[in-house]
């Protein structure tokens, strides 16, 4: 049976869909009363009327087509068929996507999906900044006296992670589960803050120290002045262990192995980067760009760099690192040449809607690519976040202030007025979207929302 459902005012769509997988998924509700049905709403994005669901599963899964190939898809929930929806979940989308409906409290909920693109134009980009939403601290309090010395004190395991001392932390990356962790580089320890908002330690003792190479309880084994970390989706860690210079993994048991070792300190070292089938590892060691595999070792793909700080990969497999003291951005080529992809060299110049390579990026530290290709820049002492999209253009993202003390802005949408953020030395993306900026001598973790900003109903 199929039925043809004509929605009302902010929900007016006409929409075509089979009884059959409602009478699937509710069984005896679809007989007299409708408490507990779902009705599932279909909105169509400006010129591509074909957005639409082809699919709605026993568990609660739905299926859409003819999403943006390069940009997000939203589902919005309704407790009224008249609307207005709220979003509740947002998906990277190139191609089909399966979306998990947020069941709400009543007996009826209305679902309808929106989706936007990021070509590389303005209103490309001012999608994008809509696509996040509410800037918060989820680690740190910010008391630190900014010497390099441990500011971690027994009292702050298990309690809530913004009411621990963080001791100048170099990044944060989290996991499927929620879980978000830190290197905690001067308390010589990687830190877990669960969804529940407390905090952790996971590896390392607290002390400097070169702990054991073999697999050994993590907690047991010590860092030095560990300076960069990289998460994949179910949890496994690896651990630049700078000092020590070091790779080490943690598995989801607990323990901890080394994978590689350079034998010497991998001075600056910050950027890791980990294939999900743990084949191949691209991390900074000094002025060098190293990748490593099982079968070959450690060897060097670029090299000459002036202060390296993180590094990604972008969607076609090529190694994107900064270099702070060059104040620019460079892709690795298949070749071993290097391409600039931002920053003029200097600390200031270009404007937000130019071109990359004309924006001055202060001491350029973080990078991370999104699916389509664009990606984000952080630099520390500009205290700004940038947007490079997928022409090449930097467009201003989240803007900063001078200095450490610019910590403010929780709570509400991340490109509200005022210096939010200070001095960030990573930026990242968690699996849900969410994008992580670990920001300044202070010591703060920060967390931008991946769910559409909506300044009106839709």
């Amino acid at each position: 049976m199929r039925t043809r459902l004509t929605l009302a005012a902010a929900w007016g769509i006409t929409l075509d869909i089979s009884m059959n997988s409602f009478k699937h998924r509710l069984g005896k509700s679809l007989r007299g009363t409708a408490v507990g049905l779902i009705l599932v709403l279909l909105a169509v994005r400006l010129g591509a009327a074909d957005l639409r669901i082809t699919d709605f599963t026993p568990a609660t899964r739905l299926a859409a087509v003819n999403t943006p190939t390069n940009g997000v898809t939203t589902l919005l929930r309704a407790d009224a068929l008249t609307g207005p929806g709220q979003p509740v979940l947002n998906i990277f989308s190139s191609g089909p996507v399966s979306l998990v409906p947020a069941p709400g409290a009543g007996e009826a909920a209305f679902y309808r999906l929106l989706s936007a693109e990021f070509p590389p134009t303005a209103a490309g980009f001012t999608n994008l900044t809509l696509t996040w939403d509410t800037l918060t601290t989820i680690a740190g309090r910010g008391w630190s006296d900014y010497q390099p010395l441990s500011e971690w004190l027994p009292a702050f395991e298990g309690g809530y992670a913004t009411n621990a001392e963080l001791s100048r932390p170099h990044n944060a990356m989290g996991d499927l589960a929620g879980n978000v962790f830190i290197v905690d580089k001067e308390a010589h320890a990687i830190r877990k803050v669960t969804p529940e908002g407390r905090i952790w330690t996971v590896a390392g003792t607290g002390l400097a120290g070169n702990g054991l190479d073999v697999s050994t309880p993590a907690t047991n084994v010590a860092l030095n002045n560990p300076n960069g970390l990289y998460v994949l989706p179910e949890g496994t860690i690896y651990i630049l262990d700078t000092d020590n210079g070091k790779i080490r993994r943690l598995d989801t048991n607990g323990l901890l192995a080394t994978v590689v070792s350079t034998g010497g300190m991998m001075t600056p070292g910050r950027g890791l980067w980990v294939s999900r089938d743990e084949q191949k590892i691209y991390y900074v060691n000094g002025t060098n760009v190293c990748q490593w595999t099982p079968g070959g070792g450690s060897v060097v793909v670029a090299s000459g760099s002036s202060d390296l700080g993180n590094l990604d990969v972008d969607p076609g497999g090529r190694v994107v690192f900064t270099d702070r003291g060059a104040h620019r951005v460079f892709r690795v080529e298949t070749n071993g040449s290097l391409t600039s992809l931002a920053g003029n060299g200097t600390t200031s110049g270009g404007a937000s809607g130019q071109s990359a390579l004309l924006v001055g990026l202060y001491r350029v530290r973080g990078v991370c690519f999104l699916p389509h290709g664009g990606f984000f820049l952080a630099t520390d002492n500009g205290s700004q976040i940038w947007y490079v999209d997928t022409a090449g253009i930097a467009w201003l993202f989240l803007n900063g202030g001078s200095g450490d003390g610019n910590h403010m802005g929780d709570g509400g949408y991340f490109r509200n007025a005022g210096p939010a953020i200070s001095k960030p030395r990573a930026i990242t993306l968690d699996p849900f979207g969410n994008l992580l900026i670990t920001e300044n001598d202070l010591g703060y973790v920060r967390r931008i929302r991946f769910i559409r900003h909506l300044t009106t109903p839709p």
